[in-house]
């Protein structure tokens, strides 16, 4: 029986359509009157939210009589000062779109830490691995913009630099999705995600293809440090193609951390009990201890199965000589000889791509084997 991790993000029932309006404007930088993208807007904890497009425009539909005086739309977006205005004071324009000015806001170089913990780098896989269990976090339906699916990530105390993000798509319905990738100290209300510790100024933007398995982000160019505990989410902010959204990423079986999730932009988090989304992140670790045995870590210090897988890849009975044989956990490649024999280093859980000219694309997890023959079919 499946066991499955129903993680599904659907948007809030409208209200009754002759009571909403449509509230819109555009959103610009209050020095250089260049649109302001992927702005969140939103009523904050009452579920209404979206975020601007790339010409900073945005739509929001709400009724005023809904609120009370106390309740204020927020805009705020990486590199800005939030700007907030009372529901009561909104204007609705009906052929344009009145300006939204944010003012920006003085970025601060990351801090300079002073520690005797810094003779030895060590690198560090952290975060959760799918080692072929078929568990899934969905991303489903009419997802308001903004909504975000995040799981706290558990680490040995220290300071540790964030390199990069891995993460496992199962399938995805629309073209493609533009995501944001937000890092959060667990300082919120009941600690849910609360700063952003992402203080490069700078969003991070991904984009997930239609075909694509494996997402891997590069976060080294954003110099984001953590010492403890910590809450990453991508956050869904355009959807190319087809409208409805069905996103399916692998999920991860763990019963000592939690997930999180919210609807809309700027909604309320909501809280998912010993649950995993299958992020992986590769770290460097700062010690004044040099590493024991494997450089590779695994949630909660476990260490990393590394194998070497070896094979064949075959057409029709024969060794399929230049074959390309990829890891896509860790980019790690190689070519098939004339036999049609290959070696690949991987750990359990990787996703392993074989490429060769005329012949269809073949995706294999690697679970417990460490030999792996495969038969290529042409296109």
């Amino acid at each position: 029986m499946r066991k499955i991790l129903f993680i599904i993000l659907v948007a809030l029932s409208c209200l009754p359509m002759y009571a909403q309006q449509d509230y819109k404007g555009r959103v610009l930088d209050a020095e250089t009157k260049d649109f302001l993208p992927y702005v969140n807007i939103g009523i904050v904890n009452r579920g209404v939210g979206t975020v601007s497009d790339e010409e900073g425009l945005f739509h929001l539909e709400l009724n005023k009589e809904e609120y009370s005086l106390k309740d204020s739309l927020q805009f705020s977006s990486i590199g800005y000062k939030t700007f907030k205005r009372a529901v009561k004071d909104l204007q609705f324009a009906y052929n344009e779109y009145p300006e939204i000015v944010l003012q920006p806001e003085i970025v601060k170089l990351n801090e300079i830490v002073v520690t005797n913990k810094g003779a030895y780098e060590i690198q560090e896989i952290i975060g959760y691995q799918n080692t072929g269990e078929k568990i899934y976090g969905y991303w489903k339906d009419n997802i308001a913009l903004g909504g975000e699916l995040a799981t706290k990530i558990k680490v040995k105390k220290g300071l540790r630099k964030l390199e990069d993000l891995v993460f496992e798509v199962a399938s995805n319905a629309s073209d493609s999705l533009l995501v944001r990738i937000n890092i959060y100290d667990e300082d919120g209300f009941k600690s849910f995600p609360g700063t952003n510790l992402n203080t490069s100024g700078k969003s991070i933007f991904h984009t997930i293809g239609k075909n694509a398995r494996v997402s891997k982000v590069d976060l080294s160019p954003y110099d984001i440090y953590v010492k403890n505990d910590f809450i990453l989410s991508l956050e869904l902010l355009k959807i190319y193609g087809a409208k409805k959204v069905s996103l399916v990423l692998m999920a991860a079986p763990n019963k000592y951390t939690h997930s999180y999730r919210k609807y809309a932009s700027l909604a309320a988090w909501e809280k998912l009990e010993k649950s995993a989304m299958a992020y992986q992140l590769n770290s460097t670790y700062y010690s004044d201890k040099p590493a024991r045995n494997s450089k590779a870590m695994v949630a909660k210090g476990k260490k990393a199965t590394n194998l070497n897988i070896s094979g064949f890849v075959f057409f029709a009975g024969r060794g399929v000589s230049g074959a390309t044989i990829t890891n896509e956990m860790n980019g790690e490649s190689t070519v098939a000889n004339a036999q049609g024999r290959y070696v690949l280093k991987a750990q359990k859980g990787d996703l392993i791509i074989f490429k060769a000219a005329y012949m269809k694309t073949k995706r294999i997890k690697i679970l417990d084997r460490t030999r792996v023959n495969v038969n290529l079919e042409s296109e």
